[in-house]
């Protein structure tokens, strides 16, 4: 990895700015292979904002999730039950 990437992603930088330069490359990679447009963009965020039935420019948090052997509810963002020790797949995509 040269210097200038090292820098652009380090963890170090404003995590807001890193995020914003990430998802700014890859939404022009994803163009420049796929064809799909800014549109196809603005449709999908707007679909997924509109999930929890509010064009806000937010999500709503998920409810806490139980844990499927014991029933027990689960801390935020753990793969591992505190109760029973059960343990699930982590949804890279939870909040």
């Amino acid at each position: 990895m040269d210097d200038f990437m090292k820098n652009a992603i380090n963890p170090g930088r404003d995590p807001i700015e890193r995020q914003m330069i990430i998802s700014e490359a890859i939404w022009e990679l994803l163009k420049e292979k796929t064809g799909l447009t800014d549109e196809d963009l603005v449709k999908k965020v707007r679909e997924i904002d509109l999930r929890d039935g509010v064009l806000d420019g937010r999500v709503k948090p998920e409810p806490p999730v139980a844990c499927p052997k014991c029933n027990k509810k689960m801390k935020k963002g753990s793969s591992t039950c505190v109760y029973c020790g059960h343990i699930i797949p982590a949804d890279v995509f939870s909040r």
